[in-house]
């Protein structure tokens, strides 16, 4: 076989296909990086105006508000979020996002802004339910009447279990805290997924079965 140098493989037709590769590349990548900024999401919350005109003043937010609550620099809305960081429209922006579940007593889960368009902060001197929408009546904080309870952002909406797939897509990212949730992901907490379907004592089974 006749070993030659570099220079007799390439013509420009193997020129072009290379240019062309390294182009597909260079966009591919460039997307993502831009895609993954997430800028929308900060250029709406931290316009305080508009904010209160849509009538959500207390999700007020600038990018040092996030590093600085998160405890994460330069860390992005959708990475914890979830949602579409690039779009300009709500509806779209927050298509997919993660969001906090009010559950009523019957089980279902109720949509926040119909029912407690307020920020959800600490109140009254009921440790168990100062995490739970307060409404006033005669100068006393009451729970509020139509919410049972409240489950953060890592519960599956339908049967209220902890979802490891959230995770996995938020805190267990590659970048983030991979180990900690695989470590996480073995224990009992993390593996009983049954618990929260339990809407009666004994059925559909027993918490003893």
């Amino acid at each position: 076989m006749k070993i030659g140098t570099i220079s007799d493989y390439i013509n420009i037709k193997t020129i072009i296909i290379f240019t062309l590769q390294f182009v597909l590349i260079l966009t591919v990548l460039g997307y993502h990086s831009w895609e993954d900024r997430g800028e929308e999401c900060v250029k709406c919350h931290s316009d305080m105006e508009k904010m209160t005109k849509l009538g959500y003043p207390h999700f007020y937010v600038t990018q040092e508000m996030i590093e600085k609550q998160a405890k994460h620099p330069n860390v992005r809305c959708h990475e914890c979020h979830l949602g579409n960081p690039r779009a300009k429209e709500p509806d779209k922006a927050h298509k997919g996002m993660l969001a906090v579940l009010l559950v009523s007593e019957e089980g279902n889960v109720l949509k926040r802004k119909d029912v407690y368009n307020k920020p959800l902060i600490p109140a009254g001197e009921d440790k168990i339910r100062k995490m739970l929408p307060q409404v006033e009546y005669e100068g006393e904080l009451y729970p509020h009447p139509d919410v049972r309870n409240v489950l953060w952002h890592d519960r599956d909406p339908v049967t209220f279990n902890y979802d490891p797939a959230i995770t996995e897509k938020t805190c267990g990212k590659s970048n983030c805290h991979p180990k900690e949730t695989k470590e996480f992901h073995t224990t009992t907490m993390a593996t009983n997924f049954r618990q929260r379907t339990m809407t009666t004592w004994l059925k559909p089974y027993g918490p003893q079965n």
